[in-house]
């Protein structure tokens, strides 16, 4: 069967995020690259409801995808049982999907196992459905190639970098003193940000400990932790603050609009993550509004330069990140903005839209 000139009919899972752009630009790139491609919604991330958008067209002389990108979309609930039904009925969809509707199902790995998802042993259990059902996989570090390709070398895996967020937010601003002086900051302090969800597999405790011992030593340290999040951990984390006012959490939701201005009044961003994280839209973000970075390492922190440190810091240890924070400087680089840019400016949409448009035509 050739591949190469028929219509793409795709599904994505999930058809949309609300809290992230990442969809949305993975959509326009994949347009871009490839005008015909049909992109069908599935509500509420149905996979029942494929059938219906089957029904609507030729499903014999296309090509059809199913793009899963997070798993979890497939079993996640906090329910044990309600999870157990959801991996038995989707493994069904996705069997009859292939064998008698010529699916293609392609995965994006994006963390070694789901963030905060309260049943591991159901998270092995559909992770292992979706290898299993992928006839393509993609990650997104061009480090964890080579051990992916080594683990499972019967599986085709291909290097697909995460896509930029240039100008994804509004354009960029020059800086946010406005914002920096509401959270009680100076132009001469040092801002770190954590932006996003606050969630426990970020570890901000890691952060906040490593933090209260450089300040210590370096006066000029702030940190920023912004976003929503799960209650009780934001309780125990403001716990650890008490009311030192060289920390400030802000937990609330930090609209599209404002992103821009938060990444502005930062000198770095700060990530610690737990081992879940293979890669880091966040760390993406970041640079993209020309923020440099300052993380643990992680498969995602591969695009920091460690020699130059134009672009960010890499640490391995709760001792490296207090060295680090205790001898932290603004950044000397006049042109830290446009390096850190740079970094991800290869990482293109329309780039990215080519290389997966490649991958679902493969026969």
């Amino acid at each position: 069967k050739n591949m190469k000139n028929k219509p793409i009919h795709l599904f994505l899972l999930p058809s949309s995020n609300k809290n992230n752009k990442y969809i949305e630009l993975l959509k326009n790139g994949l347009v871009s690259a490839d005008s015909s491609i049909i992109i069908h919604e599935l509500p509420h991330d149905n996979l029942w409801s494929i059938w219906k958008a089957i029904r609507s067209y030729d499903h014999k002389n296309v090509t059809n995808v199913l793009h899963i990108q997070w798993p979890t979309v497939l079993y996640g609930s906090r329910f044990i049982f309600k999870s157990l039904y959801l991996i038995s009925r989707n493994k069904i969809v996705i069997f009859v999907l292939k064998a008698f509707y010529n699916f293609k199902v392609i995965w994006t790995v994006h963390n070694f196992y789901a963030h905060d998802y309260p049943h591991n042993f159901i998270d092995h259990l559909g992770t292992n459905m979706v290898r299993f059902f992928a006839d393509e996989i993609i990650v997104q570090q061009e480090s964890t190639l080579k051990s992916w390709q080594d683990i499972y070398p019967r599986k085709s895996i291909f290097y697909i970098p995460h896509g930029n967020y240039i100008n994804a937010y509004g354009s960029l601003k020059s800086h946010g003193d406005n914002l920096r002086s509401s959270f009680g900051f100076s132009k001469n302090d040092i801002v770190l940000l954590s932006l996003g969800v606050i969630a426990p597999y970020k570890q901000n405790n890691k952060i906040i400990e490593a933090f209260l011992l450089a300040k210590k030593n370096n006066s000029k340290l702030k940190l920023l932790i912004a976003g929503k999040g799960n209650k009780e951990h934001i309780t125990f984390l403001k716990s650890l603050v008490a009311s030192d006012p060289s920390i400030v959490i802000s937990d609330s939701f930090v609209p599209d609009a404002e992103i821009s201005n938060y990444l502005a009044c930062a000198n770095y961003s700060i990530f610690y993550y737990d081992h879940s994280e293979m890669t880091s839209g966040g760390l993406i973000l970041s640079l993209s509004y020309g923020v440099p970075v300052i993380t643990r390492k992680i498969p995602a922190s591969e695009i920091i330069d460690v020699i130059s440190c134009t672009n960010g810091h890499v640490f391995e240890s709760d001792k490296q990140l207090f060295a680090l924070l205790r001898d932290l400087n603004i950044s000397s680089n006049p042109n830290v903005i446009r390096d850190s840019i740079e970094t991800v400016k290869k990482f293109d949409w329309n780039f990215i839209g080519k290389q997966l448009i490649g991958v679902y035509r493969r026969d």
